[in-house]
């Protein structure tokens, strides 16, 4: 199993269609924990028992709800995550796809422990800008101020500590799509 990581608007998502347009299997790991919320009657019963009975609904988890809290409380995010990434190693492994894709897999060294390598999208600071200005709707000051979130993983040597031993590919993504997709090739 790849990971398939990198900064906001890099293309880590283009990614993962390329490949699944080659009909390899892709999973997406924040669509992944979606299923779980709804699937995963063991997970939504310990969601239960840690925040309340409010935070279920008919079809799973509140997503919002979940999210007003753990984004305004670190620590309920820390035991959120406790909860949803073991359950989310378990659901890749036995999906076992051939790249998995996730914003923050430094947080999962469960599943970075599965991984055969990760590949890290990158794409020159400017050109993240203007997607997340043209593509996500973001205001100019939103698009700096999440890019600068991410600062530290603009460098090569941020990602090889991350993931110390990880064989890791790097993939530039400044260009256009025809480019990425010969660049996806050449390492495949």
């Amino acid at each position: 199993m790849i990971g398939i990581t990198g900064t906001i608007g890099a293309g880590k998502s283009l990614v993962g269609r390329i490949l699944r347009d080659r009909k390899i299997r892709v999973i997406d790991a924040d669509v992944a924990v979606h299923h779980l919320y709804r699937d995963d009657k063991n997970l939504r019963a310990a969601i239960a028992k840690e925040f309340g009975e409010d935070m279920l609904t008919e079809k799973g988890v509140s997503r919002t709800r979940m999210a007003n809290l753990v984004f305004s409380d670190s620590t309920a995010r820390k035991r959120l995550e406790s909860l949803v990434y073991p359950a989310l190693t378990q659901y890749l492994l036995r999906a076992n796809p051939a790249f998995v894709e996730a914003a923050l897999f430094e947080n999962v060294p469960e599943l970075v422990a599965e991984l055969d390598e990760i590949w890290v999208v990158s794409a020159a600071r400017d050109v993240r800008k203007n997607r997340l200005i043209e593509n996500r709707g973001f205001s100019e000051d939103d698009a700096e101020r999440r890019i600068e979130l991410q600062a530290a993983k603009e460098r090569e040597d941020e990602w090889i500590r991350l993931f110390p031993g990880k064989k890791i590919r790097f993939i530039d993504n400044s260009g256009d799509e025809a480019q990425l997709q010969n660049a996806i090739k050449n390492i495949l």
